[in-house]
């Protein structure tokens, strides 16, 4: 019983001990001009130019989850299907359709505006929960994907947030506001870390507001690895930790496949089925 009682005691420790929600919370109704400006050299740098006659986006993952993190959260990980995945994203009006495949077998995911749909090996989910961390997770991977392109919306505020160093580089911290937030949240923050030099960007840290489970929750990814496809710096190393209410490593994916402007639409998305095109795997990136 004291033993017991002793581990309860240290566990509730750690958590008070780690726990640390960094990214602000004051209100912010208008952009700082210097953290606009980081924002777009940031989109610059990555490609803006090229990066605006994409149309559609074909990408393959793949992955694997850190031991202890995901038993955290096991609605949103839900690792026994998502291991590797064919994603495919349509830039507007934005809509993401993934195949994931585990040990569980095979889950698809059609996120539209202010809709989600999944499946587990082929059948329809009416879990609520198990949607709304399937719409956080399509989303925030769009992000990860789209990088400094994501924020690039009117109606987003930037405000600067300090600096700090990821990998070796010095960069400049900028905090978005993002209104709806990922998945069903209203609003989340995000911190992009924008290599002072290169401009590019090499962290973001992130809100999770879009569950009830995770609300109050901080993970950061950082990109490594960028490869420039089709006139875009892409990165295609992921490497995600959670941070606050602890610290754990959580994830760890590479961007294996990478194909531009396949000429999709939504009707080759279908929840059910993909189109022959939609379909094709992924081309394997040239190392």
């Amino acid at each position: 019983m004291k033993q017991t009682s002793l581990l309860w005691i240290l566990q509730i420790g750690l958590l008070s001990s780690c726990a640390s929600t960094q990214i602000c919370t004051r209100p912010l109704s208008q952009s700082e001009p210097e953290a606009r400006a980081i924002i777009a050299a940031s989109q610059k740098a990555h490609g803006s130019a090229d990066f605006a006659k994409i149309n559609d986006l074909s990408v393959r993952y793949e992955g694997k989850w850190a031991a202890i993190g995901p038993r955290f959260q096991p609605v949103l990980v839900d690792s026994k299907f998502r291991g590797g995945s064919e994603e495919r994203l349509i830039l507007a009006p934005r809509i993401i359709a993934q195949s994931h495949k585990g040990s569980g077998g095979i889950k698809n995911v059609l996120r539209q505006p202010d809709q989600i749909a999944i499946t587990y090996n082929g059948t329809l989910s009416k879990d609520a929960e198990a949607n709304a961390a399937a719409a956080l997770v399509a989303d925030a991977y769009a992000l990860f994907l789209l990088g400094p392109f994501y924020f690039q919306q009117s109606d987003m505020v930037f405000a600067m947030n300090g600096a700090s160093v990821v990998d070796h580089a010095l960069c400049d911290d900028v905090l978005a506001v993002l209104r709806p937030g990922l998945g069903m949240a209203k609003e989340d923050r995000v911190v992009l870390s924008v290599d002072r030099s290169s401009k590019l960007l090499r962290r973001v840290r992130m809100t999770l507001n879009g569950l009830d489970s995770t609300r109050g929750a901080e993970v950061d990814v950082t990109f490594r690895d960028f490869k420039k496809i089709g006139g875009v710096i892409w990165p295609t190393d992921f490497d995600e930790r959670v941070r606050s209410p602890f610290k754990l490593h959580a994830h760890h994916w590479n961007l294996r496949g990478l194909e531009i402007n396949r000429g999709l639409n939504m009707h080759d998305l279908k929840l059910s089925q993909w189109s022959a095109k939609a379909a094709q795997p992924t081309s394997t990136l040239i190392p």
